[in-house]
């Protein structure tokens, strides 16, 4: 399968790709959180956390339980507890367990959050590199993405790339909130279309691409996932348990975006540039324009082959 774009296919990996992680966690998020940490090609330099999934204090107290029980030590940092112009926050708690982490029920962390705000991190961290040298993985509601693309455009044009999590880029696919729009497009439409419109390099993995029922984890792929023996295995085995066994195949929506930076090469992916629909009608729904100049990269396919196998290879 041949990905779409010469420059970030043909790159080479380096020792070190310098990341911030912001997220929602999630059932999802938290495997995401433990192959980005266990990877020895990614240095994660921060973890911001949004509502989404569940609530701002639950996303990052989960962020937390995963940092302590992986053995890592990450600073993580509270970001934005509602979507912009004081929308009244969606959970998917029914989803993910009452505690996001599909009713694992891991320990409270020792560590606490950074004092200072997610926002502020940001735009010290992004001064204190050089340009192109850090990209995000954004796999929630892209709330605190967009407030820094408002406020500090500037350094968003720092950014490398910028890995994205929502949408739905083929029409004939439906959501899965509404018939239009994917959860995390959903929950902050203004802040997608912010961030989607904003000219900077993104990378997105949508709904056509996250929900290959080949990538999805089921009870056979969860026994390869635990026979990988490892704690990362072992604990992302704990944490999908539920909803596997609740649902028979949970997909690992947010993933694909880490994968998307780590292996582009088993995605197709197309140019385009993307608006998100903000009317009451239909909120989160992409307009998608194909384009050769856009400056968003929709992954359309997987290699569902090659990703099961970094998957477990990952975890392992």
């Amino acid at each position: 399968m041949a990905c779409q774009d010469s420059d970030l296919c043909n790159r080479q990996i380096p020792d070190h790709v310098k990341v911030v992680l912001d997220m929602d966690p999630g059932v999802d998020d938290a495997v995401a959180l433990l192959l980005a940490l266990h990877n020895p090609h990614l240095e994660v330099l921060a973890v911001t956390t949004v509502s989404g999934n569940v609530s701002l204090r639950k996303a990052t107290a989960n962020a937390l339980k995963i940092m302590q029980a992986s053995g890592k030590h990450v600073p993580v940092y509270m970001g934005a507890s509602r979507p912009l112009g004081g929308r009244r926050p969606v959970h998917a708690e029914g989803i993910h367990g009452s505690d996001g982490l599909g009713n694992s029920n891991l320990p409270a962390a020792r560590q606490r959050p950074e004092k200072t705000g997610a926002f502020k991190m940001l735009a010290d961290l992004i001064k204190t590199h050089r340009r192109k040298e850090v990209s995000m993985v954004a796999t929630g509601p892209l709330t605190n993405v967009a407030m820094l693309f408002k406020s500090e455009p500037s350094l968003v044009a720092r950014l490398d790339r910028i890995f994205v999590m929502g949408g739905v880029y083929d029409p004939s696919v439906e959501g899965n909130v509404t018939r239009y729009a994917e959860f995390n497009f959903y929950c902050d439409p203004e802040a997608a279309d912010i961030v989607m419109k904003g000219g900077r390099a993104i990378v997105s993995s949508g709904l056509d691409v996250t929900c290959d029922p080949a990538c999805a984890v089921d009870a056979e792929m969860l026994a390869a996932i635990s026979s990988a023996k490892s704690k990362s295995a072992d604990l992302a085995c704990r944490i999908l348990q539920h909803p596997v066994s609740r649902y028979s195949q949970f997909n690992l929506h947010d993933v694909f975006a880490l994968f998307s930076l780590l292996y582009p090469e088993i995605f197709k992916m197309e140019r385009c540039s993307v608006r998100v629909d903000c009317s009451k009608k239909a909120r989160g729904r992409c307009i998608v324009t194909p384009s050769d100049r856009g400056n968003v990269l929709a992954c359309k396919k997987v290699d569902s082959v090659r990703f099961k196998e970094h998957l477990v290879d990952g975890l392992r």
